[in-house]
């Protein structure tokens, strides 16, 4: 391209400086002219770069890393994303002084465009942009179909560009491959994958691969592509996530915690690993970890565009929770602080007011004090059924979890039913309160539980133990809350060891998953049953 036309491209183009100092501004923007630019707008923070980007979209953006309070560049770029205010077409260049690990992955998790280190001098910011401005402007067509979710005009814009291999075509093959994994149509995108690696490995292919064998179910395949690139020492730390989403589906969720916190020890500040990371902790009983990953969260969100009252309320769940696995009763005052938090960075929302009463309600009890728990959940509790409006999912799913911290799991089931009758078409809802629920109350969450303990016990009378275990893990990640679920699984860890021999990590899974069985009163069906399993538990650790 010659130099001329190049000027005239950037002549139409748009741009916006985000750094907070002015002196910085003023010396990026200049550069900018020199390269033909006219509109070059500027912003001094986060906020200030968002809500311009809000009233208008930018070709270019080039953002300082660090930009004092508020908002950062990471953030902005998570933020632009989430929210679509980033054209396919546009470039987005992070700029910054500092070059600790922690930011430097954190930045690259969100894929700028382009990364440069301060100080930086006129000519390598034109070679940079240069670069990718010709890149953008080469596949303006396969950008824009893109931008209107035309995933079948990209492919037809990828196809002539891979056709003419020129110097863009393996990048429109990645495309490509991505246009048919949002279309659903993972085989073709794994032909695409596949064909990509015909010469040498490269590693876009092998994780492309290996998310369309996940989204298909083939975990095996899809766990060896992921752990060869682990052990290959891969940079990609999407390539941790994948891993341990296989091993939660098996219901290793110890081995899954173990690649989120190594993950999450090299990118610190990504906030959505983070929120997994505390879910998976709390599923393996984990609740020092848990509490971590959920104070960062609560850091990370003060900026973020995954802020929500949630992860207040996730905070001090975690925290009444442990304070019943440990007996330290005094913990009852960190969550009033939590919540506290909460209620007054959300002062405007009145569920978040109610829904920590509720949750304030259940730490009483897992504080020890049931009585007081009781009648603070009953005066919750008719103060709602007075209001004249029907109260939200989320406060009826919360009170439902306190109902069952005291001991009520029929009251809490009834209030589930309930709501599951209220939104039937809701199925995000109501897989929801599947996991909450003792018993699956969706049509299709108690055909699937049938169908889940029919397999495990058939893989149980077939002496397929190991299978079985990681079927009912598996199961139970669904259905958290399903006493049978509990049971079968650890009939199969049982088996498993008495078959194959004892193993520490085996026996700890089956203490924790007996002690995670809960309302099985002497009057209950599946209460004999429990004492039996327990019995055979406490003959294979006293062999062991």
């Amino acid at each position: 391209m010659q130099k001329i036309d190049l000027i005239r491209i950037y002549q139409r183009k748009t741009a916006l400086v985000i750094d907070d100092f002015t002196d910085m501004r003023g010396t990026i923007r200049r550069m900018l002219s020199n390269f033909g630019l006219a509109a070059i707008d500027v912003a001094g923070t986060g906020e200030e770069a968002i809500a311009r980007c809000e009233q208008r979209h930018y070709d270019i953006i080039l953002s300082d890393y660090n930009l004092g309070e508020g908002k950062n560049g990471q953030q902005i770029l998570e933020e632009l994303r989430h929210r679509e205010l980033l054209r396919h077409g546009a470039i987005y260049v992070m700029v910054t002084a500092e070059t600790t690990r922690a930011m430097v992955f954190g930045a690259l998790e969100y894929q700028p465009d382009d990364y440069l280190t301060k100080p930086f001098t006129q000519p390598v910011l034109q070679q940079r942009l240069d670069r990718l401005v010709i890149e953008k402007e080469t596949l303006r067509e396969v950008n824009e179909a893109l931008d209107r979710k035309d995933y079948r005009a990209a492919i037809g814009h990828c196809d002539d560009h891979i056709v003419a291999r020129d110097r863009y075509a393996q990048r429109c093959l990645h495309l490509k491959a991505i246009c048919y994994e949002k279309l659903r149509d993972f085989a073709a995108a794994e032909t695409i994958y596949q064909a990509a690696q015909a010469e040498r490995p490269l590693e876009w292919a092998r994780i492309g691969l290996g998310k369309c064998l996940l989204a298909r179910g083939a975990l095996n395949e899809a766990e060896q592509i992921f752990q060869t690139l682990i052990d290959e020492r891969s940079l990609c730390l999407e390539v941790y996530d994948n891993l341990a989403e296989i091993k939660c589906r098996r219901g290793d969720v110890a081995t899954a915690q173990q690649l989120l916190e190594h993950a999450s020890d090299i990118s610190p500040n990504a906030i959505l690993r983070q929120q997994m990371l505390a879910e998976i902790s709390e599923a393996n009983g984990d609740w020092e970890r848990a509490e971590k990953a959920h104070r960062r969260v609560l850091r990370l969100e003060a900026n973020s565009c995954y802020e929500s009252p949630e992860n207040f309320l996730k905070m001090a769940r975690c925290i009444s929770t442990a304070m019943r696995a440990t007996g330290d009763r005094l913990r009852l005052k960190e969550v009033k602080e939590v919540l506290e938090r909460g209620q007054r960075r959300y002062r405007d929302n009145p569920e978040v007011t109610l829904q920590s009463a509720i949750i304030l309600a259940a730490a009483r009890a897992d504080a020890g004090n049931e009585t007081q728990a009781r009648s603070s959940l009953e005066t919750i509790a008719s103060k709602i059924a007075a209001a004249a409006e029907s109260p939200s999912p989320a406060v009826i799913l919360e009170l439902a979890r306190a109902w069952q911290t005291v001991g009520e799991a029929a009251v809490a089931q009834q209030l589930l039913a309930d709501l599951a009758a209220r939104f039937p078409e809701d199925q995000a809802l109501l897989e929801v309160i599947d996991r909450t629920a003792d018993e699956p109350l969706s049509n299709e969450g108690k055909e699937r539980a049938v169908a889940l303990n029919g397999e495990g016990r058939k893989l149980l009378a077939d002496s397929q133990f190991a299978k079985a275990v990681q079927l009912f893990g598996e199961a139970l990640r669904i259905f958290p809350n399903n006493n049978a679920l509990k049971l079968n699984l650890l009939l199969a860890l049982i088996q498993e060891m008495t078959t194959n021999g004892v193993r520490p990590e085996l026996l700890q899974r089956a203490d924790a998953t007996a002690a995670a069985v809960k309302g099985l009163g002497a009057d209950h069906p599946l209460h004999d049953r429990l004492a039996l399993l327990r019995a055979h538990l406490d003959r294979l650790r006293a062999a062991a």
